[in-house]
């Protein structure tokens, strides 16, 4: 299929005729092979005029600089059923598809980074980790940025966008092979395969520029981060996290059965009470 085609072209894998629910669960399986070769899979019904999904390439992000003030020492390397927390965590993103899975470091950098050295993720080191978690998002997100382009020669970019009655897809100016970024707790070693999973479906189902699980009526991690909202990532500073710019893009609220995304390990009680917890 990709015979001929212009090096550096963008390439879109149009799964057509995926008119039953069973179709477009077949499509959707196909859909993380294929984009290991195609930069977007479109699943969708010509006939009845329908776009249903389009997926593109999710990134994860590990924020694992911090120095764990609050709990006295490196959460990142806390144990977690026989492994340490950061690595726990960057196995499930592989296991998840997301692709590329950045781990940022900062505090005790080498030795986080020797827990993950034999996974296929990419450190990145985050020299202003002090400054606090803004900056360690920003550096993942100077790493997903591409190289500028060479002489006067445009970019070659589009964010895919449905229009108001989901009924086509179009094809605007964006900067990013990834479509969208999974920003990861490394203190959040119960996460499942099956939540980032989920954050990435339903931001296939529109493009939301945020998807965000909700528990018990409250907002939880991990939150997905569709490529719109990438600039004003690059700009956050200070102690912040992306919840800094909630305000500025429309967020979607994904239902959630499992209270266990509402427990992250700020204290020694909260890790005992995570070792505690038997469905973990």
């Amino acid at each position: 299929a990709r015979k001929n085609f212009p090096s550096g072209a963008r390439l879109t894998v149009l799964l057509n005729q995926a008119d039953t629910p069973e179709l477009q669960a077949g499509a959707r399986a196909m859909s993380r092979a294929l984009l290991s070769k195609y930069q977007s899979v479109v699943i969708s019904s010509l006939e009845h005029g329908k776009v249903f999904a389009a997926h593109e390439p999710v990134a994860g992000i590990i924020l694992a600089a911090g120095e764990s003030s609050r709990y006295g020492q490196p959460k990142q390397l806390l144990d977690w059923k026989g492994e340490p927390f950061v690595r726990v965590v960057a196995r499930r993103s592989l296991e998840a598809g997301l692709a590329p899975v950045l781990v940022v470091t900062g505090a005790k950098a080498e030795q986080v980074e020797t827990a993950v050295k034999d996974l296929n993720v990419r450190i990145v080191r985050n020299t202003e980790w002090k400054s606090g978690q803004g900056s360690s998002i920003r550096a993942g997100m100077q790493t997903l940025r591409p190289p500028p382009p060479f002489g006067h020669l445009p970019q070659i970019r589009r964010n895919i966008y449905f229009d108001r009655n989901n009924t086509h897809v179009g094809f605007g100016g964006g900067w990013e092979e990834v479509g969208a970024a999974i920003f990861l707790l490394v203190d959040q070693p119960q996460i499942t395969t099956s939540i980032l999973q989920a954050l990435i479906e339903k931001h296939a189902e529109g493009l939301t520029s945020i998807v965000a699980p909700q528990v018990l009526d409250r907002r939880a991690n991990p939150v997905l981060f569709d490529r719109r909202t990438f600039s004003d990532l690059l700009a956050l500073e200070g102690d912040v996290g992306g919840r800094a710019i909630f305000h500025k893009h429309h967020v979607e609220y994904l239902p959630w059965h499992d209270d266990r995304l509402l427990l992250d390990v700020d204290t020694p009680e909260h890790y005992q009470r995570l070792l505690a917890d038997e469905t973990l």
